[in-house]
């Protein structure tokens, strides 16, 4: 098999899981699931925690650990600037917010840069965090593509780096949906931006052709993973964690969630030796 061959059939299995993975939390009732996001919140944390950091600290060193911090922030202005809130405007989680007739009833009107204006007394506690976890395993899965590229230059290498990136994409894309599916987008569209984040693995790729002769590829994928590292914390201990400590919820069962989620990202931590 050519290395052409072997890319080839390596991103169409990673997009094949990855929307397996992403298709899960669609098969029930439509709607949200704190216990998703909780377990959504451990792999992000675990993610960052037991593959990124480490990678990227072993790659570049502590000059790595700046990224972190430019990935969160990225993120944070993002969401803050760019990314109108749910309760702003019409979207697509307004049934989540109480929606009649095409209104939005909300406790609170807010859009990037504004005072907060009083609406009507309803319960507005689902804020945008869709496009900002598409956003941020979005360019993770970019740097998986990166490094998939390189690793294909060996073919034993590039079929462990498989393994290891598509172990990670089943995960990770079952918290992406769950995340868009709190936010009530719907399963095409759920599908749709599962199957966008699943093919930044060949643009990364295409990325690692096109840089390599520019680039020292080490360094370069331990900074972009180091950023993608901070986007994760961001998601997870800015948006998601608060919202469910706000909600309340059994806090047994959404610790044990958020356990188990970390326990899995941990268990795959004998294929960082091949990513």
């Amino acid at each position: 098999m050519t290395q052409t061959q072997a890319l080839a059939f390596y991103t169409g299995a990673i997009l094949a899981g990855a929307l397996a993975g992403g298709s899960l939390p669609l098969l029930g009732r439509m709607g949200r699931s704190d216990l998703g996001l909780s377990f959504s919140a451990g792999v992000m944390l675990g993610a960052a925690f037991f593959h990124m950091l480490p990678e990227a600290v072993e790659g570049a060193g502590a000059s790595a650990s700046p990224f972190v911090l430019l990935g969160f922030l990225v993120l944070y202005l993002l969401e803050r600037f760019v990314l109108v809130h749910v309760c702003a405007e019409p979207g697509p989680n307004a049934r989540l917010s109480g929606a009649e007739g095409g209104e939005i009833a909300v406790g609170h009107l807010h859009a990037p840069g504004e005072h907060h204006l009083h609406g009507h007394e309803a319960v507005c506690d689902v804020h945008t965090m869709g496009l900002a976890a598409f956003a941020g395993m979005s360019a993770h899965t970019l740097v998986d593509g990166f490094a998939l590229g390189a690793a294909t230059m060996t073919p034993e290498l590039g079929a462990l780096v498989f393994l290891a990136i598509l172990a990670h994409k089943v995960p990770n894309s079952f918290s992406l949906s769950t995340i868009l599916r709190a936010e009530g987008y719907s399963r095409g569209k759920t599908l749709a931006m599962n199957a966008a984040f699943a093919l930044m693995v060949p643009l990364g790729a295409g990325l690692y052709f096109a840089l390599k002769e520019l680039v020292r590829v080490e360094t370069f994928t331990s900074f972009v993973l180091a950023a993608s590292a901070g986007t994760f914390l961001h998601l997870s201990l800015s948006d998601i964690l608060p919202d469910l400590h706000r909600r309340g919820g059994s806090k047994w069962q959404l610790s044990g969630a958020l356990l188990v989620g970390l326990a899995l990202m941990w268990g795959l931590r004998a294929l960082n030796h091949a990513h």
